[in-house]
């Protein structure tokens, strides 16, 4: 039986990144049953025990620099004794000359793009030698065509070793029983109407833009609240923001919910009059995808892969830092009943097309391809 690693170290991280590793993950696992699977990861994960075929190894250390550097010492050895015959980095970070077939997964390239809003020691690092380990790599997955663009762009890689496997939303994203909503809606401090934000807090989202159309629809009338849930991103700190958000006359009505349970962001998702997302930047975006699976419209740029993931289901705009045009597009939602009902209708048929189901296949299938 071939033995394949699994490298998800960072997926104890809550946000999107933590969400497709283990949508996909979870059913692949399940079934792919033929295989023996050593998963590496920095805390133990309860939903990916699913039988004797998979382990987890754990590195035992919690900061991320110190726990890639313990992995680079000693994966060699672990891999020797588990006759590791492919590994696949889900993370998008490949072990330096480790040996034996590998897989990277790649999420975006948001770091090229907008080398402005990151720290320098990360661009020095994605600009000359991320493309020195992707070219090491006998495949590359992709999660959007955009993504698989951006590798070919800026790193010159053969397309023909790229493949674009989508991430897939957890069927737990759905419609709910409005009590059921409501309930969770109250224990959060938010009332019957509220707009949702969903990512980290970072200048990446371009949050500063989302406060700016925010204050617009209050300023013409309307009553609802804003809530940002995700945790604060330390390396894409976004000062101007807060400090615009300590000034703004609709502080009090701006909460930041933090990281919270998936349980409960399924209800803040079905309780949201809309989800407003105007990143700069996405390799996929799926809590776009979780939005659409839960009824919510959603309103977001037309940047990176949300026109591959959103379509004709969402209303995205072209420019993510108009202000004034966000705010109109929101008011279009909130306020034209047969518009909104016409984009939960697509939103709840689009997501059909992005099943853990066919992402565990395909990514079976290129294991397949490699151990054959």
């Amino acid at each position: 039986m071939h033995t394949i690693a699994i490298d998800a170290l960072g997926i104890s991280q809550p946000g999107g990144g933590r969400s497709a590793t283990l949508n996909v993950l979870k059913t692949l696992l399940r079934q792919g049953d033929s295989y023996r699977y050593l998963l590496l990861l920095d805390r133990p994960e309860p939903e990916l025990a699913v039988g004797e075929h998979v382990h987890q190894a754990i590195v035992p250390l919690r900061q991320r620099i110190l726990a890639r550097s313990w992995a680079q010492l000693a994966w060699p050895f672990l891999f020797r004794r588990w006759r590791v015959d492919l590994v696949h980095y889900m993370r998008g970070v490949k072990g330096i000359a480790l040996p034996g077939r590998s897989i990277v997964t790649v999420y975006d390239l948001t770091v090229l793009l907008y080398p402005e809003i990151y720290p320098l020691v990360d661009v020095l690092y994605w600009r000359f030698l991320q493309p020195r380990m992707l070219r090491k790599a006998d495949r590359l997955v992709a999660i959007s065509q955009e993504t698989a663009k951006d590798l070919v762009r800026f790193y010159q890689l053969p397309r023909e070793r790229i493949r674009v496997i989508y991430p897939a939303y957890d069927p737990r994203f759905r419609p709910l029983p409005r009590d059921e909503v409501a309930k969770v809606c109250l224990w959060y401090g938010l009332g019957q109407r509220f707009l949702l934000h969903v990512g980290s807090l970072s200048r990446k989202k371009n949050l500063l833009t989302l406060l700016r159309a925010y204050e617009h629809l209050v300023h013409r009338g309307y009553k609802g609240q804003l809530a940002l849930v995700g945790r604060l991103y330390g390396k894409g700190y976004d000062a101007a923001f807060f400090d615009s958000l300590a000034q703004s006359p609709v502080r009090e009505r701006v909460l930041l919910l933090g990281a919270v349970s998936e349980g409960d962001l399924v209800a803040l998702y079905n309780g949201a009059d809309a989800f407003v997302f105007p990143s700069l930047h996405e390799g996929f975006g799926i809590v776009a995808l979780e939005a659409m699976a839960c009824g919510t419209p959603v309103i977001a740029s037309r940047v990176g892969a949300l026109p591959e993931v959103v379509g004709d289901a969402g209303v995205l705009l072209p420019d993510p830092r108009d202000a004034e045009a966000f705010a109109e597009a929101v008011e279009r939602v909130l306020y034209d009943r047969e518009a909104r009902q016409s984009l939960v209708s697509r939103g709840l048929e689009r997501v059909k097309r992005f099943s853990t189901v066919k992402a565990a296949e395909e990514t079976l299938a290129l294991y397949s391809e490699l151990l054959a």
